[in-house]
């Protein structure tokens, strides 16, 4: 096994320090979004869902827990997929999602299924329209795409910008809402909320960090305080970033059908 340092996680990319410490990457409005997501879109037993960039698992795994669902979720980063075979195996031993590594642009399969689960991750990808596209040509008909995309409320500050470019590798959401919602356009929307962001505590970003990093020591066989204060540190750095950006950022619920006889068009009002 490859020695780890200090230098090592520091230097880590974000996806791959998220799957190195098994970070339980949620997406926007946790447990609550995919909660709305299954009984908005009849999401149970008979569905068959697909995870685009699904980090370390939580949304395919936790709404299969829900819904007893089948389906797929895959992410590039090799740590991400490892740590959501490992999620999966201690946490939902009886869910039926098989999870691998795939890059996003290069996926292809025959197979078509009744949800895509999006969550907020098309903003991390340099060529969203194509992501998208490829995403409405492996929906069945009738099928729904689930996103909790953010959109932003006001101007944030450049400053912050850039440290979110350092710390995440990606541009944080800096689109107002009507700008985030035209890719959908098309789509037609079963159900939408749109949500504000309460930041968290002092208190509950530490308790959040201090679980997490003691989890990664402990799954990792790590006993070196370092190690341990490198985690915790880079985590702390990540959940505060997000933190200060949730003064600038709302988040939407989305439950969008596709039907072949409708879809690019519109034909009912918007709201």
């Amino acid at each position: 096994m490859e020695e780890i340092t200090v230098e090592k996680i520091e230097k880590m990319s974000y996806t791959d320090f998220v799957g190195f410490i098994n970070q339980w990457n949620v997406l926007p409005g946790s447990f609550n979004t995919l909660s709305k997501w299954k009984v908005f879109s009849n999401l149970d037993k008979n569905s068959n869902i697909l995870e685009i960039a699904c980090s370390t698992g939580f949304s395919s795994r936790e709404i299969a827990s829900l819904s007893n669902c089948k389906g797929k979720a895959f992410d590039i980063s090799k740590l991400s997929i490892a740590s959501a075979i490992k999620n999966k195996k201690i946490y939902t031993p009886k869910i039926k999602i098989n999870y691998f590594v795939e890059n996003a642009y290069k996926f292809n399969t025959k197979e078509r299924f009744t949800h895509i689960l999006l969550g907020a991750t098309l903003k991390f990808f340099t060529k969203e329209e194509e992501i998208f596209k490829k995403c409405i040509a492996h929906l069945e008909e009738g099928g729904f795409i689930l996103a909790s995309p953010f959109y932003a409320k006001s101007q944030i500050p450049r400053g912050l910008i850039l440290k979110s470019q350092k710390i995440f590798g990606i541009t944080p959401t800096t689109e107002p809402y009507k700008d985030i919602i035209k890719i959908y356009r098309g789509l037609e929307v079963i159900y939408e909320e749109r949500n504000n962001l309460v930041k968290e505590t002092d208190e509950e970003l530490e308790h959040y960090c201090n679980s997490t990093a003691e989890r990664a020591c402990k799954e990792r066989k790590i006993k070196n305080k370092d190690l341990y204060d490198a985690i915790y540190k880079r985590l702390l750095e990540i959940k505060k970033t997000t933190n200060e950006l949730r003064n600038y950022q709302g988040y939407l619920v989305l439950v969008l059908r596709y039907r072949k006889k409708i879809y690019p068009k519109r034909y009912v009002e918007l709201f």
